[in-house]
């Protein structure tokens, strides 16, 4: 009876492991974190770059001088798309890179022109912008994940490289009496600086191959841009020939991602 009791638990393990074996074929894999994908979203620039500032004198001319006209950057809100990637060697780091465009809108039109007008003290300045500011960042850096199941994770990273932005074009058409009198520009200008980012955002794992991210960055760069202005008679105004502030702001992207290195 003994030796019964044994064989019936004996062949009661057996199949236990045999099921958990059987069970563990067929798991849907986990990704180790290894990752390629596209991300897009909304920015929106901060500080001095986004001041829309007009600080006139007793005659309603713009003061050229003024510290809060020289670092206003008239910088709206945009949009930002890269791809990004990242290999991941242990369970919790990876290093990867990105590679994204953000463009940006330009904003306080009527700012500039309410300036330019009682400057020149003429009747009607009519002020129009090619484009807005672009944002080109070639960047690599240290890529963080921590796990809290096989389908959530939060991560975080942080990047350092190459950004190249480019400011946009501005127009000023000038009449007075009724008379057209002449159209300057200030000239388009690409420069080029170190740049980092750092973010932290959250990933779903759809199935074993792809994932969604939603992601959260801060990003900042310093170009010296040193601006052309073409057809401008009178130093009069506010007269940009170099603009040397931070560019900094916020991105939140949501992004596809295909995994790699399941396992």
């Amino acid at each position: 009876m003994k030796k019964l009791s044994l064989l019936a638990l004996a062949l009661t393990l057996s199949t236990g492991i045999f099921a958990q074996d059987a069970n563990s074929s067929i798991a849907p894999p986990a990704s180790n974190g290894s990752f390629i994908g596209i991300i897009g979203g909304y920015s929106m620039p901060s500080g001095n770059w986004t001041k829309t500032s007009y600080i006139s004198d007793e005659y309603g001319a713009w003061q050229a001088n003024n510290p809060d006209n020289k670092s206003a950057g008239f910088a709206g809100n945009g949009t930002t798309f890269g791809v990004q990637g990242a290999w991941f060697f242990s369970k919790y780091i990876g290093i990867g890179g990105l590679v994204s465009c953000t463009q940006l809108n330009f904003k306080g039109l009527d700012s500039i022109s309410a300036g330019y007008r009682g400057s020149f003290d003429v009747d009607q300045v009519t002020t129009s912008v090619s484009g807005g500011y672009t944002l080109w960042n070639f960047m690599t850096g240290v890529f963080f994940r921590y796990p809290f199941s096989d389908k959530f994770s939060v991560n975080a990273r942080v990047l350092g490289g190459f950004t190249s932005a480019t400011t946009p074009e501005i127009d000023v058409a000038v009449e007075d009496g009724g008379v057209e009198d002449g159209t300057f520009t200030q000239q388009r200008c690409t420069a080029n600086s170190f740049g980092y980012m750092i973010g932290i955002g959250v990933t779903y794992n759809v199935c074993n191959s792809l994932a969604i991210n939603l992601l959260g960055d801060y990003y900042s760069s310093q170009p010296n841009f040193m601006i052309d202005n073409t057809n401008r008679n009178i130093n009069a105004g506010r007269l940009i020939t170099s603009y040397n502030q931070p560019l900094t702001g916020i991105n939140i992207s949501l992004g596809v991602s295909y995994l790699i290195g399941n396992k």
